[in-house]
């Protein structure tokens, strides 16, 4: 299950996704024709077919070869392929105009609004062209029907289109909700242990020492304002948990550590610590801050028991 899950979501798979759909509508679309009496213009029967087949080929080869700036020349053989459609198509207004809400729909929701705008516009281009051609054709004035549905579809991507816009936002929001915390401005426990776990074995490959603490303290704001001005800038500080901030102090002794905790409980009194000196490159991070939380368990606020030395980890 996870190994189909994992070539759906790769770029590959969302590329082969994108072509089984063309096919599909392409097919669709093919035996909507096959299944009308006439054409808009008297072309041969099997125009459709050829139409099909031509449209599979060329996003076939865009599929296998994929060429600099392959997506966007995909969309454009959409486009194309979509005005000819309309141009066939003998409906009034013509149902294929439909599938013109598809295609831009599909953009934005794969490459973003930016995507999205660009294909609504090209979508409105290629409409105002091929419209003109139609109506100038038509026996009797019929252009109601079509206009209504043009601007029918232009709402309704332009709707999704907002709200492709507020997805965006609301994921930018929780990416940095989960990347930042808002009480201390740090980052969140969740990015340390994702994205610090590389200072481990990389202090212990230059023989540098690593420097792990926990601090924790009833006002961590406050707290927090502290600790930012006295750390470096290679120093990597995070919320914890509700109490506690941890701290990453490349290149740094005990006993340095030790006169920077000093420095912070005399100026936050109630304050306690748990601190570390990595000495195995092989120690995940994820598990370092767990040994250093079980012995932040043996202190007290009392000024003899207020700051544990962890134990190595073996």
């Amino acid at each position: 299950m996870m190994s189909t899950t994992s070539r759906i979501t790769s770029d590959q798979g969302v590329v082969l996704m994108q072509y089984l759909a063309r096919a599909l509508f392409a097919l669709l679309a093919v035996f909507y024709f096959h299944n009308t009496d006439q054409f808009y213009f008297a072309l041969p029967q099997a125009t459709p077919w050829l139409l099909f087949f031509t449209y599979v080929v060329v996003q076939l080869g865009l599929l296998f070869w994929r060429p600099a700036n392959s997506d966007a020349f995909a969309s454009a053989m959409d486009l194309l392929t979509l005005g000819v459609v309309m141009l066939l198509d003998a409906g009034s207004p013509p149902p294929t105009m439909a599938l013109l809400f598809v295609a831009v729909l599909s953009n934005g929701l794969l490459h973003g609004l930016k995507r999205f705008l660009v294909m609504l516009a090209a979508a409105e281009v290629m409409l105002a062209i091929v419209l003109p051609v139609r109506l100038s054709y038509a026996p009797t004035p019929d252009s109601s029907a079509s206009l209504f549905l043009v601007a029918a579809l232009s709402i309704c991507m332009l709707y999704f289109g907002l709200m492709i816009w507020r997805n965006q936002v609301l994921a930018r929001a929780a990416l940095e909700a989960t990347w930042r915390d808002p009480d201390t401005d740090f980052i969140s426990r969740e990015a340390l242990v994702s994205t610090a776990g590389w200072l481990v074995p990389l202090h212990d490959r230059i023989s540098s020492p690593l420097t792990l603490v926990l601090i924790q303290h009833g006002e961590l704001p406050q707290l927090a304002d502290q600790v930012a001005q006295r750390i470096r800038r290679s120093d990597v500080a995070a919320r914890y948990d509700e109490s506690q901030l941890a701290l990453l102090l490349p290149c740094t002794a005990t006993a340095a550590a030790e006169q920077l905790l000093h420095d912070l409980r005399d100026r936050h009194p109630g304050l306690r610590a748990a601190l570390m000196t990595l000495a195995d490159g092989d120690v995940a991070l994820e598990q370092a801050l767990t040994h250093l939380e079980q012995s932040m368990a043996r202190t007290t606020e009392e000024d003899s028991h207020w700051l544990a030395h962890a134990a190595p980890i073996h």
